[in-house]
């Protein structure tokens, strides 16, 4: 059993070092809306690697893998990891351009650029509606995630929901104080601590293993494991939901908008894959090895708290940090982005109200904190495991891909066909995952699949039927930002 008093104090130092970035960020940190939500525009390939990579990877990499792992096999690191680790591509090629029209539009939140791009505000708040309707519930699977690691592996008998506001707060206390630049600083210490951590911990266990992990686990090494949950439609499908999810999110998408120059791009797109890869494979095959330790659990989300009680004491405990490390830098993240959502897009645009740049940055604490207090509700009682949760949560996200797609790429796609493309993935997407459209009409596939063939069908038709707004197309293929743009369309092809 781990020694309770170390790992308190190894956690205990680790969230007061955490609270202690936010504390000095406030202290040195500019209060307008570009410091505040952007860190400044001014992240170099280090920050905004590590910092998107502790935004990405949650408690779904550190508990929902291994749980995934420990129940269906080695599916889901070729379903999700190995996909998460070529996204970089997508990076590159859309988050350029995405960088280069915030800088040249001083765009600030996702929606922007959508209600931009198409000179629509339906567009625009329909993306920022779907990011706020499917943000909460995955914020809240990170203070599932935390609680129930500290819970299980800190002591016998401790409650949950005591360690669930733990999380809370401390994720609130950094992300109320210093805004993007804590939340930044704070990533950057997390994102270091999660691969040392899960690497860690992978060696550790493979030692304590011995030859036990024999021919018994062959069905969770292979596909589609031994519940046949990874069967080839199935693979597919979670790997073009994360293909199109990915820069979608939120959080993500803001990212975009805070590098420094356009090397920052070049660089993620080459280191990305290595770091995602040492991390997913060890969680997927440390899920896999808990079958021989602990092969009846009743929830899979224990197996990696329970795995980490396995190592000495000390060593346990800094890869309990790892874990919380992992679930707090999404959580804070989304936090800042969706509060971004609402003070810019709903305050100050639909609802007209002209704030100074100091009232802004304290409209949006006020909108973190009560995101935060939904999200926490949610996790009082999850409505599930930590990997379905997920899963809702990433399809949300992905419903506007072709929209994304069109603007940057396809100068010929019209305001009405986004909308009418949009409104159709949307409306399909929630229609399956709320049961009110028959099953069968998705023929096996995750809801977001075809929803969003069918949604690109009218997008593309609606848009050939109606003339394309000149003056911004102009602004988005003509000029000189246009020709740095068209550099990446050059390289990888284009509709436009």
């Amino acid at each position: 059993m781990i020694d309770t008093v170390l790992s308190f104090g190894i956690v205990g130092a680790y969230l007061l070092l955490l609270a202690g970035i936010g504390f000095w960020s406030y202290r040195h940190a500019g209060q307008d809306p570009v410091s505040y939500f952007l860190a400044g525009r001014g992240l170099g390939s280090l920050l905004l690697t590590l910092t998107m990579l502790a935004t990405l990877l949650s408690a779904f990499t550190f508990i929902g893998v291994p749980a995934d792992g420990y129940t269906h096999g080695l599916g889901i690191f070729l379903g999700v990891g190995v996909t998460t680790a070529f996204i970089s591509v997508l990076f590159f090629v859309l988050g350029y351009r995405l960088w280069l029209a915030a800088k040249h539009f001083q765009f600030i939140t996702p929606s922007e650029f959508f209600g931009h791009r198409f000179n629509s505000p339906l567009l625009a708040a329909l993306y920022s509606i779907s990011a706020l309707l499917f943000t909460a519930p995955y914020i809240s699977i990170q203070i599932i995630g935390g609680a129930r690691t500290l819970s299980v592996v800190l002591g016998d008998g401790l409650p949950y929901w005591p360690l669930a506001v733990l999380v809370a707060v401390v994720i609130l206390a950094y992300v109320l104080l210093g805004g993007s630049q804590a939340v930044v600083w704070t990533d950057t210490l997390q994102g270091v601590i999660l691969i040392g951590g899960m690497l860690v911990a992978f060696v550790a266990i493979a030692g304590s293993l011995g030859g036990d992990a024999g021919a018994q686990l062959d069905p969770w090494l292979s596909l589609p494991g031994p519940t046949e949950r990874w069967s080839w439609q199935r693979l597919i499908g979670y790997q073009l939901m994360l293909f199109m999810a990915t820069p979608l999110f939120p959080q993500i998408f803001q990212r975009f908008y805070m590098a420094k120059n356009a090397q920052v791009f070049k660089t993620m797109m080459v280191v990305w894959p290595l770091l995602i890869l040492v991390i997913f494979f060890p969680a997927t095959l440390i899920g896999v090895w808990g079958r021989l330790a602990f092969p009846n659990l009743e929830s899979a989300d224990q197996i990696m708290p329970l795995m980490l009680q396995t190592l000495p004491s000390g060593l346990a405990a800094l890869v309990i940090a790892a874990a919380l490390a992992a679930l707090m830098s999404t959580a804070d993240s989304q936090l800042l982005t969706t509060s971004s959502l609402v003070t810019r897009d709903w305050v100050l645009t639909y609802f007209n109200r002209h704030l100074s740049p100091t009232q802004e940055a304290r409209l949006g604490r006020i909108v973190v904190l009560l995101i935060a207090l939904v999200s926490f509700a949610i996790a009082l009682n999850p409505p599930g495991v930590i990997v379905e949760i997920a899963t809702w949560s990433f399809q949300g996200s992905a419903m506007l891909f072709p929209v994304l797609i069109a603007g940057l790429y396809w100068k010929r796609a019209t305001r009405a066909g986004a909308v009418a493309g949009g409104v159709v993935s949307s409306a399909l997407t929630l229609g399956w995952l709320a049961g009110v459209l028959p099953q069968e009409w998705r023929w096996g596939w995750l809801p977001v699949i075809p929803a969003v063939l069918v949604g690109s069908v009218v997008l593309i038709g609606v848009s050939l039927l109606t003339p394309p707004p000149q003056e911004r197309v102009a602004e988005y293929y003509e000029g000189p930002w246009a020709e740095r743009a068209q550099k990446v369309g050059e390289t990888t092809g284009s509709l436009s």
